[in-house]
C-alpha cells in the first residue's frame, strides 16, 4: 500500500505540472506543499534552477508581490504578478523584478489550492521574458484551478490530512491516537506500534480500545474500512 501511495503521489503532482505548463505554454513551474501552519513544507520545480527557491526562501520572498506567506491568507485563489505589482512600491517591484530576471522569468500566475478552506498547496506558473503576460490572456483561470485542485485532492498527502482533521474534530481522537490509527492502517501489530512509538504494550491496547469506542467500530478491519470511507472527497 505504501509503494502504491508513493507512486500515486508522484504521478498526481507530475501530471498536474505537465498539464498546467502545457495548457499555458509555460516553460517553468514551482509546486509547493504547505504544512498545518501554512508554511512551505516541500516543493518541486520544473524548468527553473533550484537556486531560485533557495534564494526565495532565504528571504527574497519579502519583496514578492505574490508572497507565498501572504496570498494564501487572501480570498483569491488565482493571483497574477502583473496585477499584484500595482499594490506595491516601485522600489519593492524593482528588487523583485531583478531577482526574477536573474532566472529568466518575466511573469507569474499562482493557483492556491484549499481543502475545507485551508490552503494545502500552491502552483506557480512562470514564463520567459518574451512571453505575453498571463493576466492579459483570455483563459478560464478559475476552471483550470478547480480542475487541478480536484485532482490534487486525490493525493495521499491531502487525503491523509483530511482524514486526520476529521478524526480530531468530528470523532475526538488525540494526536497520539491518530498516530496509532495510521500505523494500524498500514498493518502494524500492537507490538510493532509499541516499538515505533516508544510506549508500552498496555498503552497501545488502551489507545486501540479508545479508538474503537470513539469511531463506534468493533475491530481493526472495521477501522481500516472506516478510514477508507472518510477519505473520500
Amino acid at each position: 500500500m505504501q509503494m502504491a501511495d508513493a507512486y500515486l503521489s508522484t504521478a498526481i503532482v507530475d501530471e498536474t505540472l505537465r498539464f498546467a505548463a502545457s495548457s499555458l505554454d509555460a516553460p517553468a513551474t514551482i509546486f509547493c506543499w504547505f504544512d498545518n501552519n501554512a508554511s512551505i513544507a516541500d516543493y518541486q520545480t520544473t524548468g527553473v534552477s533550484k537556486g531560485l527557491m533557495d534564494d526565495y526562501l532565504d528571504g527574497r520572498y519579502v519583496h514578492d508581490p505574490l508572497n507565498v506567506y501572504e496570498i494564501t491568507c487572501g480570498a483569491a485563489d488565482v493571483a497574477f504578478l502583473a496585477r499584484e505589482r500595482a499594490r506595491f512600491p516601485e522600489e519593492n517591484n524593482r528588487i523583485h523584478d531583478a531577482f526574477l530576471q536573474r532566472y529568466g522569468i518575466h511573469d507569474e500566475v499562482n493557483f492556491i489550492f484549499r481543502n475545507e478552506g485551508v490552503p494545502f498547496a500552491l502552483l506557480a506558473i512562470l514564463n520567459g521574458p518574451c512571453a505575453e503576460c498571463f493576466s492579459s490572456r483570455p483563459f478560464a483561470w478559475e476552471a483550470m484551478r478547480d480542475y487541478l485542485e480536484f485532482n490534487l485532492k486525490m493525493h495521499p498527502r491531502v487525503r491523509r490530512a483530511r482524514q486526520d482533521r476529521m478524526l480530531a474534530l468530528r470523532y475526538g481522537l488525540t494526536p497520539r491516537e491518530i498516530e496509532v490509527v495510521d500505523l494500524l492502517k498500514n498493518g502494524a501489530s500492537n507490538l510493532a506500534i509499541a516499538q515505533i512509538m516508544g510506549i508500552g504494550l498496555a498503552t497501545v491496547k488502551t489507545y486501540v480500545i479508545n479508538i474503537l469506542n470513539k469511531l463506534g467500530v468493533e475491530n481493526r478491519a472495521a477501522i481500516i474500512a472506516f478510514l477508507a470511507q472518510i477519505q473520500l472527497p
